[in-house]
């Protein structure tokens, strides 16, 4: 049995969705995989990579959860909540979610760390939603998982064009329905690569 960390915010707990234990990317990849792999989700809503951040990830009971659980793969999908002004500070960003993939790369498990840049923030009536900002996403975010990635060596995925617009996450963040699906489609392509 592979077991299968999905390590996010509120995208990956699938908040939006009428039922997120049957809706969410997580639970949507689990039925692509079968049952030779066991798929977690340990998304936490508003969660950040900054440890100083309103809410972040590494001070939340599912992120102690996830190491203990000692997985096999890690899907890392951090940041959205990171480009809100009040979290916003690229060094400390960068310090911080490296921190987080050391974490996981430490396991005893060797887990396969897949890093996810998220998909795109789109404003709603031309102003950000939820206070996540679509420019911190884009020259900050985005570029700072691609170079860890790259200093790494670890695999990237990167879903910057995974929506062109909010067609399937209304609120212009959260995928719904569809849109949870297509992103289960587009990682799962990447763990089959």
């Amino acid at each position: 049995m592979i077991r299968v960390a999905c390590i996010g915010d509120s995208i990956t707990w699938g908040f939006t969705l009428l039922n997120p234990w049957k809706q969410s990317y997580p639970a949507l990849l689990q039925e692509k995989l079968g049952p030779d792999y066991q798929v977690r989700n340990f998304g936490y809503n508003d969660a950040s990579a900054r440890f100083d951040a309103d809410t972040p990830y590494v001070t939340k009971r599912v992120y102690r959860d996830s190491l203990e659980w000692n997985p096999d793969m890690v899907l890392l999908m951090l940041g959205t909540n990171d480009t809100k002004t009040r979290n916003w500070d690229p060094e400390v960003f960068r310090r911080d979610y490296r921190k987080i993939v050391d974490s996981y790369l430490a396991l005893p498990s060797h887990p396969r760390v897949i890093l996810i840049a998220p998909i795109r923030i789109f404003l709603i009536l031309g102003r950000p939603i939820l206070g996540v900002r679509p420019d911190n996403m884009e020259e900050g975010v985005r570029p700072t998982i691609r170079e860890i990635s790259q200093d790494t060596g670890l695999q990237l995925v990167d879903l910057q064009n995974l929506f062109t617009d909010n067609t399937y996450c209304r609120d212009g963040v959260h995928p719904q329905r569809i849109g949870a699906q297509m992103l289960a489609d587009a990682i799962h392509s990447a763990i089959n690569w």
